[in-house]
């Protein structure tokens, strides 16, 4: 076996992670490693550590997809929220409204 096929494997069950909220990026610069099938929460209660986030009640964790914007679930993993590769997670208040 070669060492080519243990990385192509590895790198199947990770995502790499950048997420954008209003105090700023996290990471800093580029993206985190993660496991696929790490929830979704744990990297965001990092960033709102990092970021000195003091509130996120009512936050809402998006991704851009091709039909725009959808709503991805922190409790579950980026398998289960059918995400892959580079991840861009914009997090923020919901935008609220209605009527």
């Amino acid at each position: 076996m070669s060492n080519e096929h243990e990385e192509a494997k590895h790198h199947e069950h990770e995502v790499e992670v950048s997420i954008s909220t209003t105090a700023g990026f996290y990471p800093t610069e580029g993206f985190s490693d993660v496991p696929a099938k790490q929830a979704v929460h744990v990297e965001l209660d990092k960033a709102k550590h990092a970021l000195h986030i003091k509130d996120t009640t009512n936050w809402v964790a998006s991704v851009a997809g091709a039909s725009g914007k959808r709503v991805i679930d922190p409790a579950k993993t980026y398998a289960e929220n059918g995400l892959s590769g580079k991840v861009e997670i914009d997090w923020g208040p919901s935008e609220g409204g209605g009527g």
